[in-house]
């Protein structure tokens, strides 16, 4: 005779069921982090910030330094007991003549005008050693016949008045940017008038097509001979691309110096400044 098995108690079922249950791994709870969107990145924002705060500086600083300016930067650069015929500065009879074809719209030239330009003077030309001759061409306009034309043709009729150097680093030491609109017809009056021109002549005198075809004919006759960058020097007849620090340019200069054979009816040259 069997024996029936009685009926699972209410725990037996309870701990059958846990025995049943699949065994799945154990893991470790996951703790949420705190993941910001890309735009909010700390380095993201630091660096838009950073931008937003050098358009700003850059912004200000044209409104102060450029053709838009309400007041001008009075160049610091003294021309005095120099001689200046048209547009060249220094003695006739110099043994070293330096050509420095430039843009009035080159950030480069005026770099060249601010940094070596005063040595230059203080050094080589007052001296008598040294005969800057400035050659204003337009490659920046590229024959639109805008700003850099325009400047060029202030700046020879400035000449006509002795003034060339006054209105030359008057532009360049309150530049604006390239084909902008910085260098209206109103700022190189207003260049004019700081340069001290008589205004009536000048005014006359920019009209003339006779010297805006002159500047025309040297900047195609200044391709043709290889230049076309500014500033590009000859320095007796050498060409000298770009702005050469002083250093460069001091012994450039002392090495023409070195070579150079007067005539008999001239005088020796005398010794270059130190640096």
């Amino acid at each position: 005779m069997s024996r029936s098995t009685p009926p699972a108690s209410r725990r037996d079922r309870r701990a059958q069921a846990r025995y049943d249950r699949p065994v799945t791994p154990h893991r470790k709870p996951t703790r949420k982090t705190d993941q910001r969107p890309a735009w909010q990145s700390p380095v993201l924002l630091t660096s838009i910030g950073a931008v937003l705060i050098g358009a700003v500086i850059v912004v200000f600083a044209s409104g102060i330094l450029n053709g838009g300016s309400k007041n001008l930067v009075t160049p610091p650069t003294s021309y005095a007991g120099i001689t200046q015929t048209d547009e060249s500065a220094g003695a006739a009879n110099a043994p070293v003549v330096i050509e420095i074809f430039s843009d009035f719209q080159c950030p480069a030239c005026k770099l060249f005008v601010q940094s070596d330009l005063p040595g230059l003077l203080t050094d080589f030309v007052r001296p008598g050693l040294v005969r800057i001759e400035s050659k204003d061409i337009d490659i920046i306009d590229r024959g639109s016949g805008t700003e850099s034309l325009r400047l060029a043709v202030g700046a020879a009729c400035a000449a006509e008045q002795g003034k060339y150097w006054d209105f030359h680093d008057l532009v360049f030491w309150n530049q604006g940017r390239e084909n902008r609109g910085d260098h209206s017809d109103e700022f190189i009056a207003r260049i004019a008038t700081a340069a001290e021109v008589e205004m009536t002549a000048w005014s006359s005198c920019i009209t003339r097509t006779d010297l805006a075809q002159q500047v025309a004919t040297r900047t195609t006759e200044a391709a043709a001979a290889g230049i076309n960058s500014t500033p590009t020097l000859r320095i007796n007849g050498k060409a000298l691309s770009g702005v050469p620090t002083y250093d460069q340019l001091h012994t450039l200069i002392t090495q023409a110096l070195a070579s150079y054979s007067p005539s008999p009816s001239s005088s020796p040259a005398p010794s270059p400044a130190a640096s």
